[in-house]
């Protein structure tokens, strides 16, 4: 396993900055530090240091050309001039994830009026296939908004255009959210204006680029800050304490459970899954985790916590049976795959795919990974059966079939010798 992670944010520009920041405190480990750079003028100082890898958080609203190949190109060209090549992990994009729009929806609601349309309007890509991470917001804006609420998708430049979809609505006022991270010229020079809207008999009223309207619901649902000199709890524990830090997992785990709950579609297991989840059921029955880095360990491992409090988290870890972890657990461990070793990649991974199969993973998981990670990967998986690799193959090409498991560019370890 490679011996240091790096994280890096990048935005397009400085419109994103403040966006860029808040998701780099969320990726945050208790001691990490997370590099930020724009990719509009990313020079090689701003880089992490080039002997490990690179996870790269694009924040950005969706994938194009930019993302998929601009700047892994920029970033691999930077690092040569230092005679580095460090491996780069890609994370999704921004505007891909799935638990930041609770907030958002809910301020959305508020601003929906009776009987208002709802047009979201993003960036096109001309020549190529439009991104996912718009039409993918939309579809559950219908699980989230009242129901009935009329919503419609149109982009900048090419076709369906807001002149193509704003006389097609009913509602006569449209509210209407620029699927974009920050202000910029689409927002300066290409909403619809009144006097279109007023064209086709509509009223229109523009909401700030989508990165700012989260920003502003993730502003307005925080608690009331401690009046006086009330000590405010903090976010990590005591890593140094055992006790305190087994403590923080379980509250951490409650209300994750809760958030979870909120979410309408959590739990419907997807269609077609079960025969999968069967699959994998049988060929991982009767794994343990015998001497491996269970769930907590490895998490606590990513936070770059070790000695006698990740040695003593091994007696609150689940060892004997992977469907006793939690949908909250997992979710909230969701980067644990990485930071466990083969026993525990064995005993974790059959737990977070079927917790995905049944709608309950809404964190980022993936069990893909992109050919410089092989060799990694490899080792992770050396355990593995041939009845468990065959299992987790029905489980990506399920993923895949239904756009949520990588392309070409991932693959499960063994598949790319």
């Amino acid at each position: 396993m490679p011996r240091k992670i790096y994280k890096l944010c990048v935005s397009y520009d400085e419109a994103g900055a403040r966006l860029r920041q808040k998701v780099a405190e969320g990726v945050k480990g208790a001691s990490d530090f997370v590099w930020q750079a724009s990719f509009r003028d990313l020079e090689s100082a701003e880089l992490p240091p080039g002997d490990g890898v690179v996870w790269v958080y694009p924040v950005f609203m969706q994938t194009g050309r930019t993302v998929t190949e601009t700047l892994p190109e920029l970033l691999r060209s930077l690092y040569a001039e230092r005679g580095l090549s460090p491996a780069l992990e890609f994370r999704p994009v921004w505007g891909a994830e799935r638990t930041w729009n609770l907030g958002v929806w809910k301020s959305l609601e508020k601003e929906l009026e009776q009987g208002a349309s709802l047009l979201v309007v993003a960036h096109g890509v001309t020549g190529r296939e439009l991104p996912p991470e718009p039409s993918d917001f939309l579809e559950h804006s219908k699980v989230w908004l009242p129901k009935g609420t009329e919503m419609a998708l149109a982009y900048f430049g090419v076709s369906p255009s807001v002149e193509e979809v704003l006389p097609s609505l009913k509602g006569k006022k449209v509210l209407v959210l620029p699927f974009l991270i920050g202000e910029g010229k689409h927002m300066r020079e290409d909403m619809p204006s009144p006097e279109l809207a007023a064209r086709f008999g509509k009223e229109v009223k523009i909401l700030p680029p989508f990165g700012t309207f989260y920003l502003q619901a993730e502003h307005a649902s925080r608690p009331a800050e401690p009046e006086g000199g009330a000590e405010k709890n903090s976010d990590w524990p005591d890593m140094a304490n055992l006790e305190d830090v087994r403590a923080w997992y379980l509250r951490q785990f409650e209300e994750t459970r809760e958030e979870l709950e909120q979410i309408p579609e959590y739990g419907a297991m997807r269609e077609g899954a079960a025969p999968v989840i069967e699959q994998i059921a049988k060929a991982f029955a009767g794994v343990e985790l015998g001497n491996g880095i269970g769930l907590l360990q490895a998490d606590y491992r990513d936070m770059e916590g070790f000695g006698e409090v990740f040695r003593g988290l091994a007696a609150s870890d689940e060892r004997h049976d992977w469907t006793k972890l939690t949908a909250a657990m997992l979710n909230h461990c969701f980067t644990a795959l990485c930071f466990t070793d083969p026993e525990g990649y064995r005993f974790l991974v059959p737990a977070f795919m079927c917790c995905d199969l049944r709608r309950r993973m809404w964190s980022y998981m993936e069990v893909t990974c992109s050919e410089d990670f092989a060799e990694w990967g490899l080792e992770a998986t050396a355990l593995l059966s041939a009845d468990q690799r065959r299992a987790m193959e029905a489980y990506v090409d399920f993923c895949r079939s239904c756009r949520e498991e990588g392309g070409e560019d991932r693959k499960l370890p063994w598949q790319w010798n």
